[in-house]
Order: structure tokens, then sequence, then C-alpha cells
């Protein structure tokens, strides 16, 4: 499309360049940064205990099987129809008013399925199956759901399902934030994929048994984050010239920006890049 675009303007005299002037979207690029983390989970690299002490671990056995796939099942056969979605109602009402998940009651909320495209969407799935796993595991021992019964998750795919949890959480909140903001939010794009990328480096510390899905979501990340710093920005209305070494559009975007200014990029980019865009920025108002 950006070229068929870049062809109509040069036809029609007007100076476009179709790489300098795309801008990825955010959420669309975490979404595929997830996604890609989510599909390496099951890969598991053979160096996961460096100390060679654990031989056979339940939780890895888990996690080769594949929880986040039997947590979609799951969702999908326990909303295969309107009879299942009421008796699994029933099922929280129920338990609700006997009390047996606690003093605490459970929110009468349905699971939630997931889409591939949707970002967030995976996240919001596996957390409320988590919150509602006690009433799902009372809905699939009910005599009516026989036939279901065996798409109950194990001890460990918990265990599993709430480490990924903790690691989809991060990109979670960075969204959320973003998505929160009534003004433009270009400038909040760049820090926005620094500030994940760090979240994401801590936690594969914590979860080091699913690092190795964190780190290839990580991998995604600066893959864009690269292509975003190098984009090459035709500015039409100054006439310049597709050669500028630094994003025109996201430098401008941020030193407007009266939270981030010239500074953030000093900061995070190192001073040559910072004075480049101080130099970009004055040659393109002037």
């Amino acid at each position: 499309m950006m070229e068929s675009l870049e062809a109509i303007l040069k036809a029609k005299g007007i100076p476009f360049c179709r790489i300098g002037n795309r801008i990825r979207c955010f959420p669309h690029v975490v979404n595929i940064a997830v996604q890609t983390g989510v599909r390496q989970l099951t890969d598991i690299p053979d160096d996961v205990y460096h100390d060679n002490v654990a031989t056979t671990d339940p939780y890895l056995d888990a996690l080769r099987a594949d929880p986040v796939v039997q947590a979609r099942d799951l969702v999908r056969v326990s909303r295969a129809s309107q009879q299942r979605r009421e008796e699994f109602q029933d099922t929280i009402k129920e338990g609700n008013t006997q009390k047996a998940f606690g003093d605490q009651p459970l929110p009468e909320a349905v699971l939630l399925q997931d889409v591939d495209t949707r970002w967030s969407s995976l996240y919001l799935m596996i957390d409320r199956v988590l919150e509602l796993y006690q009433a799902v595991h009372k809905f699939l021992q009910r005599p009516r759901q026989d036939a279901i019964k065996h798409y109950a998750l194990s001890r460990e795919a918990l265990e599993v399902l709430q480490d990924v949890r903790e690691f989809l959480q991060a990109p979670h909140m960075v969204q959320e934030v973003l998505s929160a903001q009534k003004t433009p939010t270009l400038s909040m794009a760049l820090p926005g994929y620094e500030k994940l990328i760090v979240l994401l480096r801590l936690l594969r510390k914590k979860l080091p048994r699913i690092a190795h899905g964190i780190d290839a979501s990580i991998r995604k990340l600066e893959e864009y984050l690269g292509r975003s710093r190098e984009t090459k920005i035709y500015v039409i209305a100054m006439g310049m010239t597709c050669s500028h070494s630094l994003t025109l559009t996201l430098t401008i975007s941020l030193v407007i920006n009266p939270t981030m200014k010239i500074e953030w990029l000093r900061k995070n980019w190192g001073e040559r890049d910072g004075n480049e865009a101080r130099k970009l920025l004055r040659d393109t108002v002037r």
C-alpha cells in the first residue's frame, strides 16, 4: 500500500518516501512479540537448569504439553453451548452461596476466548481461567459435563499458566497505559518499547523456566525498535530528501511533548544521536 501511495504521489510531483513515512501500530507490534514468545514456550532449551540438579521436572513436562492450548480448549468446550454457559454460571452462584470457594466470592463472570489478532486477549483469557478455576473444577465434576471433564487442568499446568500470566501482564500494562491516553501517543511509543524490554528482562530472571519464551519476545521487540530508530522520514512540506538517519516524525513528536523533550533521546540513544536529533529538528522547523 505504501509503495502504491508513493507511486501515486510521485506521479503528481509530490515527493514521498514510503520507508520514511511508515509508523507501526504499537499494540500490533507488542502483540506480535507476545505471540512469538508464547509459541516459543514449548521449545524448552536443554540448559534450562544450569546446575544440572533437576533431570526431570513435572513443571517442564506440563510446559511441553502446552497448557496455553489446554486452557484455550477448556474455554472453548465450556462455552460450546448455551446450556453449558448457563450451568457454569449456576456453578459460580451456588458455590458463592455455599461459600465453597472461601469467604471471598468469585465474580459471576464468563470465561473469555482469545483472538490472535486482538492484543491482550490471551492474557485476559488466562487471567480469567485462573481467577475462576475453582468454579471451573466444580463445573467439570457435574454429571452433565462428564463428556468434557478430561479438559481439567493439572496442578502443574496451572502453575505454568500463573507464570505465563505474569509474563503477559507486562505487555498488557504497557499497552493499557498508551490506550488510556486522550492525547496523541506517538511520543510514548519508543519509550514504551524501551520500558517493556526492561520489564521483560527483569521477568526472565524471576521466571527462569519460561525465560526462553520471554527472550523470544524481547528479540522481536528489539527488532521492531531497531526498525523504528532507523526509519528515514521524508518531510514533504520542507522538501527534504529521504536521507536522515533518525526518524524525524518520531523525533519531533518526542521533542514537542512537554513530558519527553530532547533529553529522552540523549539519555536513551546517546549523546551523538541526541545532538543529531536536535540538529534535525532545528533544520526542519526553520
